[in-house]
């Protein structure tokens, strides 16, 4: 059993679901958004691969359907898109102390420990998994293949924001929190205090995990296509992704693994992110091709 509670279950447009759902692990209500194909039912058997597509900082698990063209694309899959709410700026991680909404949300266990078993359970999805994510939801898709290895066929990072231990990216998280309403360093303690439990979480420092999960990496390069929203800083942002993810994919490769790289032009919003999910979307479906 997963442990989690069912609170609602219903269809909202076409092929989506919203799941409202008590979660042991985050210690409160939480929120899924689920695509499904052409035919399916709730309840079902059928063993469909699941799509865990994971969300970016400061956004929720309706940000991709409301942004994106994710919704149009599942309705064309033999393939079920979960969406799980990742909070605010939970990193994908089990955290020790009290987030701003007052639980200890462990959301590894939440995405892995209880959803995944009752999807599987419940709703049709088989063990045929991928993981991908945008920016903070990238990191995620990377640090669950790296800490599960043989859990996904493959994962995908998508402007993401993965190596922990680069310079600067301590000084981004802050700011991130600071926006959020929180107080800096609270999800692997302060980086000068706490090096090893930094390092223990980065990908790129732990790239041996994933020497046998092929990987899937896109970025661009900070500058705006002619008709792309202005969004001060997000070219900057997006620039840093793009070393981080250049630097990743250098070291996988070295290491044997088998990546897959799309870099591009664009920002880190979501006209590039709409973008990079319609290149994404055909290696997805190679993917979870039976």
């Amino acid at each position: 059993m997963s442990g989690l509670t069912v609170l609602a279950d219903g269809a909202s447009t076409g092929t989506v679901r919203e799941l409202r759902l008590f979660s042991p692990a985050v210690g409160r209500e939480v929120g899924v958004t689920l695509l499904t194909p052409p035919g399916w039912e709730p309840g079902g058997y059928a063993g469909y691969p699941v799509l865990y597509l994971l969300h970016g900082s400061s956004d929720d698990h309706h940000s991709l359907v409301r942004h994106t063209e994710i919704a149009r694309l599942a309705e064309n899959g033999n393939m079920l898109v979960a969406i799980p709410e990742a909070g605010r700026l939970g990193f994908y991680t089990d955290w020790r102390v009290p987030d701003r909404l007052g639980t200890v949300p462990r959301w590894e266990t939440f995405h892995l420990g209880e959803l995944l078993p009752l999807l599987e359970r419940e709703y049709g999805a088989s063990e045929v998994r991928m993981a991908a994510g945008l920016s903070m939801g990238g990191y995620g898709a990377l640090r669950y293949g790296m800490r599960h290895p043989g859990m996904f066929r493959a994962v995908a990072s998508l402007s993401g924001l993965m190596h922990l231990t680069r310079r600067g990216m301590a000084a981004l998280l802050g700011l991130l929190s600071v926006r959020e309403g929180m107080r800096p360093g609270l999800i692997w303690g302060p980086r000068r205090r706490c090096p090893e439990a930094w390092a223990a979480n980065d990908p790129l420092v732990r790239a041996d995990a994933l020497r046998q999960t092929p990987v899937y990496l896109a970025a661009g390069d900070g500058s705006r296509r002619p008709g792309d929203q202005f969004v001060a800083g997000m070219g900057l942002v997006e620039r840093y992704s793009r070393a981080m993810t250049e630097d990743l994919a250098e070291r996988l490769c070295a290491l044997g693994t088998e990546v897959t790289t799309r870099y591009t032009t664009g920002i880190h919003f979501w006209p590039t992110w709409r973008r990079m999910i319609e290149e994404f979307w055909p290696y997805a479906q190679d993917v979870l091709r039976d």
